[in-house]
C-alpha cells in the first residue's frame, strides 16, 4: 500500500532535481552556426557572439600572429559533443585589436603600457597572446551546431567567437600557413578573441594588473537536433524514459490499491 504512494511522490521530486536549474557564477556567451561545405568563401558571412564585434584581418603577413604558426597544436572539438576545461585566454585592451603582444612595439617607441617584467611574464609564443583557434571536425554537412564559451563572472572580459569554413579561415591568416597541409577540405574552425572590459588599474609591474591575468574559459561544441543541443535531447530522453516506465508501473499498482482501500470500506460499512 505505502509503495506505490511513495513511487508517486518520488517521481516528480526526481524529475524536479534534474530539471532545476543550479547556481552559477559564469558568463556565458554563444554562437550558432550552420554547416555548409558548398559555400564560397565570398558569398558565406562571418559568425559572430556579438552583432558590434568588428573584424580584423591581417593577410600576407605573420605579424601579431604569436603561437598559431603551427595549425597541427590547435586543440580540436568535434561533433556531436566535446568540451575543453580551463583553457585561458589574454584579452586585449581595447576592441581594435591592440593586444598585450603588441605592447611590444610600443614600448620601443616609448608608449608601452606595460613594463619588461609583464611582458617576460608570459612569453611571445603563447597562441593565448592574441587569438586562439580551434579545429572543428566531423561536422555533418548541413546539420546546426552550437559553439558556447563559459568563463568567470568576475573576469571583466568580452569575447568574440567566429567559425570559418578552411577556405575562409586561410583568408584570415598569413600565407605561410596553409591549411590544406594539415586539415581536409571539410574541416571548420573557430577563432576565440577576448577584450578586457573592466577599469584598468595597471601597477607598472609591482602588482599583476587585470590585463596581465589571462582569463579562464570552458568551451563546448554541441550538435543541435530540432535547435535542441544534444546533451539536452540525452537529458530528455532520459526522462521520458523514466516517467513512462514510472508511470507503467505506478499507476496500476496505484489503482489497484484504491481498488482494494475501496472494497474494504465497502466491506467495513457492511459489517456495521
Amino acid at each position: 500500500m505505502r509503495c506505490p504512494s511513495l513511487t508517486i511522490i518520488l517521481l516528480p521530486i526526481l524529475v524536479a532535481l534534474i530539471l532545476a536549474p543550479t547556481s552559477t557564477h559564469a558568463n556565458t556567451e554563444k554562437v550558432i552556426f550552420t554547416v555548409n561545405y558548398s559555400s564560397s568563401p565570398s558569398s558565406s558571412q562571418e559568425k559572430t557572439a556579438t552583432s558590434t564585434a568588428t573584424r580584423h584581418v591581417e593577410k600576407n603577413s605573420n605579424k601579431g600572429y604569436h603561437g598559431i604558426l603551427d595549425p597541427s597544436s590547435w586543440k580540436t572539438l568535434a561533433s556531436p559533443h566535446t568540451i575543453i576545461r580551463a583553457d585561458t585566454i589574454l584579452p586585449s585592451f581595447y576592441e581594435n585589436d591592440v593586444t598585450i603582444a603588441s605592447q611590444r612595439t610600443r614600448q620601443h617607441s616609448g608608449s608601452s603600457l606595460l613594463s619588461d617584467s609583464q611582458l617576460l611574464a608570459y612569453g611571445d609564443g603563447l597562441q593565448n597572446r592574441q587569438f586562439i583557434w580551434y579545429v572543428l571536425k566531423d561536422l555533418d554537412n548541413k546539420a546546426s551546431f552550437e559553439l558556447r564559451i563559459s568563463y568567470p563572472a568576475t573576469s571583466p572580459a568580452d569575447f568574440d567567437m567566429s567559425v570559418w569554413t578552411l577556405e575562409e579561415a586561410q583568408e584570415q591568416l598569413p600565407t605561410s600557413i596553409d591549411l590544406l597541409d594539415h586539415f581536409p577540405q571539410n574541416t571548420m574552425f573557430a577563432r576565440i578573441k577576448a577584450t578586457y572590459t573592466g577599469v584598468s588599474y595597471l601597477s607598472n609591474g609591482r602588482l599583476p594588473s587585470p590585463e596581465t591575468l589571462p582569463v579562464p574559459f570552458n568551451l563546448v561544441l554541441e550538435r543541435l537536433y530540432f535547435m535542441i543541443p544534444y546533451q539536452a535531447l540525452k537529458l530528455a530522453a532520459v526522462i521520458a524514459l523514466v516517467t513512462v516506465s514510472g508511470l507503467g508501473y505506478a499507476v496500476p499498482r496505484v489503482h489497484r490499491a484504491l481498488i482494494e482501500i475501496s472494497a474494504q470500506d465497502s466491506n467495513s460499512k457492511k459489517a456495521e
